[in-house]
């Protein structure tokens, strides 16, 4: 997923198991017993609340809610989502209209606290039920969208909460136009057509697919003998691509990530699939996950697809299971502290990788250029002798503001979060010999952490790594250098422990000679500067200019030349002063420093056992 970060720091949990590190046993007792007594009390005593919600007019973008409350208490406190999904505040409310409510059947006035608050009337209610509408028209994985072809839901994006009450359970009823069906990250729904979620923050974390929509599926194995159904949902047109190929590439990703993790967490696992004519990206959940490819990009290069899959799946232990304790509890309203982002989103990038190699959807060239071209992305970023790889997970909320994108202004903790992936499983595997690696850190935080219920901290990452591989004497300086601190990676030492080498050149490449003022999936793309010696600027390309079009292609996202040569002719559609104009320039020629990583031929018997190992995850007894 992407953004993310602001100066708030997560309120403590509540007494409980869940998210402790607990040192004494009168503690952990005590924790148990609160969790023993809770269901007796409080939120677990009341009623479900009940949503229904109606697709059935399509042409409005408008989606109908219909949120029944039994036992409402006087003065009931409602709230609207302004962060999930993304690391961003994003204001969810300015969808919502037309908020009405009853109590008792008798129409009550809802009093405003704030921009995302209300409160009910002064009278309890055996049923406060509220209407409203939400305007749903923000296409991909990290919106909501209705229209006459389908609907796709994030529900943080549609539906109030009671912050006072989050633990009470959901009921989720969707009403369908004619011919439609319906999938839920929650499951099938019963008899009468519900979905059942133990709290909101269930709820929030599943998203639905309304539509015509292709479905697969299939089942597989995983540790001691459980098995999963795995659920393949595609919105798209069905001439893109090709079902058995889909078929093949995800389920090779799920027995990878499985057989590497030796977990199965979930008992049913969803892929809603978007294949657009614009966007793309990928947004995780604990069951599921929803990610949107270009279709041109699908056809063109399947293993983007394959990576973006291979990287949200491993999302559902790193972030999911394996949580940060600065992102619980998930605060709606002011966001979580994202210091932890480098590991959570970082990491996962790194798994994104290996799980390609690991599964033979790519093979070790491929792997060497697409880590020689992560090393050249944060090479290219001036801001890496400024800004750490922590702040910048814990300033990710900045990254809906297009001006912090400048290669000057910011790095991305996925790029510089993966590499320092790489470089930490080679300096664990090289401290013990192959005796222990980045997976195993993996796994016991999965078995320490997830699996007990429990979130970590820093302190505790630190600690796993220390059980994992005691013999890497170096790891405060390590995490000193390169996660708090700004210091240059030292490449040469870490890949040559695995017998490789990164050159170094200088290249001719195209460039367009302008730079833009915006990376956000469907957000404008701008022109912000254009460069007086470059062929744009010939052609009369002006900062502010919105750029609609690349030859032909929409965008809303940064146009790319990767691949074209310097002399390539290219035509922009944009707007301009209220009018819709076409510029056609030939690519500028820039230098640019490339990066290739290579086996060194006279690399010694023990550096090529090291390789082989780490790029096929194994460790020596």
């Amino acid at each position: 997923m992407t953004p993310a970060c602001g100066h708030y720091a997560a309120p403590p949990p509540t007494p409980s198991v869940f998210g402790r590190q607990c040192g004494h046993l009168l503690r952990l007792l005590t924790g148990l017993a609160i969790i023993l007594i809770a269901p007796s009390v409080g939120n677990a005593a009341k009623p479900a609340m009940s949503y229904v919600l109606d697709l059935r007019q399509p042409r409005t973008h408008l989606i109908q809610v219909t949120w029944t409350v039994p036992e409402a208490a006087p003065s009931t406190e409602i709230q609207f989502p302004a962060w999930n999904a993304t690391y961003q505040i994003r204001d969810f409310v300015r969808h919502v209209q037309d908020l009405t409510a009853t109590c008792d059947g008798k129409p009550v006035q809802l009093a405003r606290v704030d921009v995302d608050t209300w409160h009910s009337g002064q009278e309890p209610c055996t049923s406060l039920e509220i209407h409203y509408a939400v305007f749903a028209n923000e296409e991909g994985p990290f919106g909501s969208a209705f229209d006459e072809t389908h609907a796709f839901m994030n529900f943080a994006m549609v539906l109030f909460y009671l912050p006072q009450e989050r633990g009470r359970a959901c009921r989720l009823k969707i009403l369908l136009r004619e011919g439609w069906k319906l999938a839920s990250v929650l499951g099938e729904p019963d008899a009468a057509g519900e979905v059942d979620a133990a709290d909101y923050d269930e709820l929030a974390d599943a998203p639905a697919e309304a539509g015509t929509f292709q479905e697969y599926d299939y089942e597989q194995g995983g540790k001691g003998g459980k098995r999963a159904a795995y659920r393949i949902i595609v919105h798209a047109d069905p001439t893109v691509y090709s079902p058995d190929r889909l078929l093949d590439s995800v389920e090779k990703i799920t027995a990878a990530e499985t057989a590497l993790m030796d977990d199965l967490p979930f008992t049913h696992y969803t892929f809603i699939l978007h294949f657009a004519g614009r966007g793309g990206g990928g947004m995780e959940h604990a069951n599921g996950t929803a990610i949107t490819v270009r279709a041109s990009d699908l056809q063109k290069r399947w293993e983007g697809f394959e990576s973006v899959v291979a990287h949200e799946f491993f999302h559902a232990w790193n972030v999911k299971r394996i949580r940060p304790q600065a992102l619980e509890p998930v605060d709606y309203v002011h966001g979580n502290d994202t210091r932890d982002l480098w590991f959570s989103e970082g990491v996962t990038s790194t798994y994104g990788d290996y799980t390609m190699l690991r599964a033979g959807l790519i093979d070790r060239p491929s792997f060497y250029q697409r880590l020689a071209g992560h090393i050249r992305d944060l090479q290219s970023r001036p801001a890496r002798l400024t800004q750490s790889l922590e702040i910048s997970g814990r300033e990710a909320w900045l990254e809906k503001y297009p001006d912090y994108w400048r290669p000057e202004r910011s790095i991305s903790y996925y790029n510089k979060g993966e590499l320092v992936g790489f470089l930490l499983d080679l300096a664990l595997r090289h401290a013990t010999h192959s005796r222990a690696s980045l997976d195993d850190v993996m796994r016991r935080l999965n078995s320490d952490f997830a699996r007990r219920h429990r979130f970590f901290t820093q302190r505790n990452l630190v600690s796993v790594i220390h059980d994992v591989a005691p013999e890497f004497e170096s790891m405060d300086r390590f995490f000193a250098d390169y996660l708090t601190g700004t210091r240059e990676f030292d490449y040469d030492t870490y890949f040559g422990y695995a017998g490789l080498g990164l050159i170094r050149s200088s290249v001719a490449e195209a460039t367009l000679g302008f730079e833009i003022v915006s990376r956000q999936t469907g957000g404008e793309v701008t022109v912000e500067s254009v460069d007086a010696n470059s062929s744009a600027a010939d052609a009369g390309l002006q900062p502010g200019d919105v750029l609609v079009e690349m030859d032909g292609v929409p965008l809303n996202f940064p146009p790319q030349v990767d691949g074209r040569k310097p002399g390539t002719r290219v035509e922009f559609t944009l707007h301009r002063g209220g009018q819709t104009r076409k510029i056609k320039f030939d690519l500028s020629e820039t230098r640019a420093s490339a990066y290739r990583l290579e086996e060194i031929p006279g690399a010694t018997a023990d550096e090529r056992r090291f390789r082989d190992d780490w790029l096929s995850g194994k460790t020596e007894p």
